[in-house]
This record gives structure tokens, sequence and C-alpha cells, in this order.
């Protein structure tokens, strides 16, 4: 995608793949679709539909579509979109803009005074955000508000002057489609995040060099002041914090006793006790001042250690009245060029938090479990549909934007074969089989804990599996795992179309009665498995299995939306294990037409055996092509900066030297070896 225009186009079609005919639904699936943008591009995590247009107070319109509390910084994230569904690009106006985010605040109000309370239906998603952002308020730091768009702002205005609600501040960012293609776009696919350090005294942070020159990697040691970081983190929030230290935050006490107390007795030995924060950069501008070099900004900041710490100087000062002025932070700026900002900003977030319990999970992005479900997914053709003589492709995205990408580069008439025979209704993404698989596996309150806490279990789960079986990830388990994600999206289409459906928690109703599904069968199936063999050759749903989800889906919607006494909301309820374990208790017969369709154990026993054994082969076979494509000169070039770096072992080193030999033949296992080896030194900061 080369222009704002082609970027557009494949939003429209993302758009329309999730779609049904109804409007509001199309509204709302533009709404999600840009909600996962907002998620790839760092600005939020784990996004919440909530669709509401109404009247508010004093006949004021209120609106929104989606939310999230960012419990590492604080603050609420509301999501309000705007969907044309032109095929021609339109115009947004400042008056349009304005009126929409005067809408998206007049439904935060109306929350914290109690009245949407009061006008909702108890069970509704908007009812219970307003609940929540009335029981939150008083310990918000900040509001941001967020316009999505598929128009294109009528001038260079981003974001909307920052104003108040109960004099906590709040901030207005347009994202159109024009912010949408520089983020998907720029390397790190975030929107650009330049911090500065100009506020500091002389005009800058001081520092010290701390790295011998290269070209990978420069080092500084600098100490910022407390009140300058804290007004970074007030700024930014969230965006801040490298992935893996948010998840940590995000799930552990946000604000350190012993930091507050050193804060409000003893500021000015912060410095002595505290350990400080260790950070990375794309780059950094550094000028001469009146007060020697300083480095006044940097481009792609990220706190990979430290996140508590920062988090609690900005609590400190707005909620506790903390005085910052003798607070001083020591800081390791790491400057890594953008190219190999992926592989090595991980390695150092990893070693940086060796000391908390940050796991092997939360690096799971790259692993090669990814690689192997990618490699079956261009191989493995699906059969034809009813109706069709064409097979096709279940496109499983290893990468961000990969199908984009395929198609990008085709003339339009490879495209358009490209898309009949991987139709986008077919792209499996990294979350969508996490949410799948996880509700499979009887966890649907993981999976409604939101897209990034969900994917951390998923790589968590099967990042043991892997270690211990890596050959159970084969043709037979790609099909299995397909079959699931048949379900998960029949289910989305029909859910919605049912008379006991009266709209909200579709996402929290589809995770659960897949659940109960698998429940189901464990206890009344008599020892027989879901028929995964037939959905996959039928590439659809029978009518039994359809009734069974149907039978299942309304005993689910009715769990959800009567939470326990004491739970805020439904949202809240379906991420508790209770709910799930009173969806368990419920009672839902297996129907003897879906009995009749299972699978016998010791057919599905044998059909893994069998995938296992040409699972070895295929791996063996692809390890030795990628090893001859790679080429001797590549490997050659892999050598020399191995040694330079002292990256390998001797035993490593002698496999790279044969390895360089255009004469030398390698057994399936070498191959393999060397595969892997490659696979780390990438990682590293490889770039061949």
């Amino acid at each position: 995608m080369n222009t704002v225009e082609d970027f557009r186009a494949e939003l429209l079609a993302r758009v329309q793949v999730r779609a049904s005919a109804d409007s509001n639904f199309t509204l709302s699936a533009f709404a999600e679709v840009c909600g996962e943008l907002l998620e790839e591009a760092e600005e939020l995590y784990d996004f919440e539909p909530c669709y509401c247009r109404r009247k508010g107070s004093k006949n004021r319109n209120v609106a929104v579509d989606g939310y999230t509390f960012d419990d590492a910084d604080m603050s609420v994230r509301i999501v309000l979109a705007h969907f044309s569904g032109s095929s021609e690009s339109e115009n947004l106006t400042k008056t349009e803009a304005k009126a929409l985010f005067s809408a998206a605040t007049s439904f935060v109000e109306d929350s914290v005074s109690g009245y949407l309370q009061k006008i909702t239906e108890e069970s509704s998603p908007e009812h219970g955000l307003a609940k929540d952002l009335q029981a939150r308020f008083g310990g918000l730091l900040r509001f941001r508000f967020y316009l999505v768009t598929d128009r294109v702002l009528s001038d260079k205005v981003r974001d909307w002057p920052e104003g108040e609600i109960g004099r906590i501040p709040a901030e207005f960012h347009i994202w159109d489609a024009s912010r949408f293609f520089r983020a998907h776009v720029s390397r790190s696919g975030r929107d650009e995040l330049i911090v500065s350090f100009e506020g500091a005294a002389g005009g800058g942070l001081p520092f010290l060099p701390a790295s011998v020159s290269g070209d990978d990697y420069t080092g500084y040691l600098s100490v910022i002041p407390g009140t300058l970081l804290a007004d970074v983190y007030e700024e930014f929030g969230s965006r801040l914090l490298e992935g893996n230290v948010r998840a940590f935050l995000s799930t552990t006490v946000k604000v350190n006793k012993g930091i507050q107390q050193t804060l409000q007795k003893e500021p000015g030995m912060f410095f002595a006790y505290n350990n400080g924060i260790a950070a990375t950069a794309s780059s950094v501008e550094i000028a001469q001042t009146n007060a020697g070099p300083r480095i006044v900004s940097a481009t792609d900041f990220q706190i990979v250690n430290g996140g508590q710490t920062t988090a609690s100087l900005a609590y400190a000062r707005r909620k506790a009245g903390a005085h910052l002025n003798d607070v001083f932070v020591q800081m390791k700026l790491s400057v890594v060029d953008e190219v190999r900002a992926g592989s090595l900003i991980p390695l150092i977030s990893r070693y940086s938090n060796s000391q908390n319990k940050v796991s092997d999970a939360d690096f799971f992005a790259n692993h090669e479990f990814h690689r192997r479900m990618e490699s079956i997914s261009r191989r493995l053709r699906a059969p034809a549909r009813k109706g069709s003589q064409l097979e096709t492709r279940w496109f499983y995205e290893r990468a961000r934007g990969q199908y984009a990408v395929e198609t990008g580069r085709l003339t339009q008439a490879d495209k358009n074969r490209f898309e009949l025979e991987n139709p986008r209704d077919q792209i499996i993404t990294k979350e969508d089989l996490a949410k799948a698989e996880n509700s499979w596996k009887k966890l649907p309150f993981e999976v409604s804990r939101g897209r990034q806490k969900n994917f951390l279990k998923f790589a968590e789960r099967i990042t043991g599996e892997w270690e211990n079986s890596p050959d159970s990830f084969n043709d037979e388990y790609f099909r299995a795992m397909v079959t699931r994600v048949i379900i998960f999206r029949h289910l989305e289409k029909v859910i919605p179309k049912q008379s006991w459906y009266d709209g909200g928690y579709r996402a929290q109703t589809v995770t659960f009665t897949i659940a109960k599904l698998a429940d189901v069968i464990e206890k009344h199936g008599a020892g027989q498995q879901l028929n995964t063999h037939q959905i996959w050759r039928e590439q659809s749903l029978s009518s039994a299995l359809m009734a069974q989800l149907l039978l299942i889906a309304k005993a689910a919607f009715d769990v959800i939306t009567c939470p326990e006494a004491g739970v805020q909301n439904v949202t809240e309820w379906s991420k508790k294990e209770l709910a799930w374990k009173r969806l368990q208790e419920t009672n839902v017969p297996l129907i003897a037409e879906l009995s009749a369709e299972l699978a016998a154990s010791e057919d599905v026993a044998a059909r893994q055996r069998a995938s296992k054994v040409e699972a070895k082969i295929d791996a063996g076979v692809d390890a030795l092509k990628e090893v001859f494509a790679f080429g001797n000169k590549n490997w050659a070039r892999l050598k020399q900066w191995a040694d330079e770096k002292n990256a390998v072992t001797p035993k490593e080193g002698d496999l790279l030297r044969v390895a360089i030999n255009p004469k030398w033949m390698p057994s399936d296992r070498q191959a393999q070896d060397l595969i892997r080896l490659l696979r780390r030194l990438q990682d590293e900061g490889f770039g061949g």
C-alpha cells in the first residue's frame, strides 16, 4: 500500500468482511477494526466495544463506540467512530469533529453525574461503562478521547486542544485515514512519538556517553528531573511503556508504597534509594547549550524498566500533592535504529526486567510456532466449499499487514487471483487464533479480558507445549485450529440475529459458547470428540452443530448478563472465572444429532500420530530448502558477524564453517540447527 487511498480501500475491505447488512453493525465493525489498529499503534490496549447513540441530559447527544481503562497510567480512553463507507475519500470538517467530541464528552459527564445510569438498561454495555466511569472517576489521572474516521481531516489539525472534565485533564486525538496510514507505513507501526527534554534546567538532559561508537547501539547515562519525568508521563501515558513493562504494570500494584513514602518524606533521597529507569529510543537529538551538550529530544522513547517508578511520580504529584522539585531519577538510555529496534528492544526489555516476573511468554510474538503456522497456511489448501470448485487457503498473518504486503506488490490480475485463493474472510491473525484456541480450552474469562492479556495467556500455554512436543503443531493441528476459527466467526454472525439477543456482549457470548460446547462434549460425548475433520472437509458447520451452538449461546447470554451481586457490570463479570463456573453448572444437553456426528477418539489420535510423522519430515525438508536459499555467501557473512560479536559457541562456529562450503550437504538435523541459529542471531541484531 503506497498511498492513503490504497490503505483506505484495504480498511474498507476489512470492515466489509466483518460487518453484516445491518447499518449499525457496519459502524460497530468499523469501530472494532479501528480499535485493533489503535492497539497495533500502541495507543490503547484491550479495546472493549460499546456502541451507544442517544439523547442525554439537557437533550444533548451522547455517543461512544468503545473504551479501555488503562491501569498502567490511570487513564480512560474513549473511542468514537465516524464512518462514511464511501468509495471516494471525503473530508471531515472541524465543525463535525467538534460535535463528535462533544457527544463523547457528554457521555462521560452524564455517566459521572449518574444521569445515564437512570435512563439505560442495567444489562446494556453503555450502562456498565457509565457505572465504571462514575466509580473510577476519583482515581483517574486523565481522559483520552479518540475520534476515528475513514474520512480525511480537511486541514492539518491532528489533535484538539486539551480540556477538563471535573478538573481531570482531557485530551482529544483525531485518527483519520491519513494518520492511520502514516502509522501503518512506519517501521515501528506506531504514530511518531517524540519526547522533548528541553524543559530541564540547561535546556536538556546532561549525559555521559556509555558505549563504544557503533552502528547498532549507542548508550547514554543521564539524570532526569522528577517533575519532567512526571510531565512526560502525564502527556504520553502508557505509550511510553514498552509492551512487556505495560503488561507487568497492569497486573501488579501500580503505586509502590515505598516510593510514595520517599517522595513525601525524603524527596531529596529519591536518587539514592531508587534504581532509576532504563529506556530506549530510535534516535536522540543532542544540542550544544550554554550549559554544555544536552539531550533535547528522543524519538520513539520507550521505558523498558522503571515503569512503576514513572507512574508513581505522576500519581504522587497529582493525587497526593507531592512536590517533585528535589527529585531526580537516573536513566540508562539505549539508542537503537529503527531497522534493528524490533529485534533488540525486546531483548533489552527482557534483560532489564530480569528481576521482575516477566515471562518468556511476553516475547512470544517472534516464536517459531508462528513461522510453522505461516508455512502450513501457505502450503495447505482447504477443500472447496459447496457450490464452488476452487480450493482456497486460510492465510495466517505471522506479522502485521502481511496480507496487504502480499497483494500490494501484485498486478491487478495477479491480485484478483490471489484474493480468490486467499479470501479476505480467511485471514487469521495471531489474536484471532488466541481467541479461538483459548475459547476451546475453556478459558472464556481470559478471552474476555482483552486481546493483549488473552494473547499472553495463549503464549504461555503454547510456549510450554512447543518445548515438550513441537511436532504436535502440524497439519492436523492447523486444520483443527481453522475449524475453531470457523465456529468462532459463525457465532459472531448468527448471534446478533437471534430473537433473545438484545444487543451488546457479542464477543463475550461467542467465547463462552465455544467453551461450553467443549465442556458439553467432554461431559456427555462418551469419550468422543468434535469432528473437526468433517468441518474442515465441508468448510462449514453441520445443521446439528449449529443447533447445538445456538442452544448453548442462549444459556451463555443469560449467564453473562446476570452478574453476581456486588459485580459492577457485565463486562467485568465476564472476566471472572466465577462467571465461567456458573455456565459450567448450567445444564445444557448434548443433542442427539450432534452426538451422532462426533468422532471416535482413536480415529482422532491416529490422524494426529500420522501428522506428527509428516511434520518431522516436512520440518527437515523446509530447513534444507531454507539453508540452500540463504546461500553460502550469506552464511559466510553471518559467521563473520557472529565472530565479531562473539555470539556463538565453538560447536555453532563449526556448523557455520561447514555451511560456507558450497559442496557440503547437511543432514535434516544439521539444517534445522542452522536455521534455529540463524533465527537467534537475527533476533540478536544480524540483518541478513
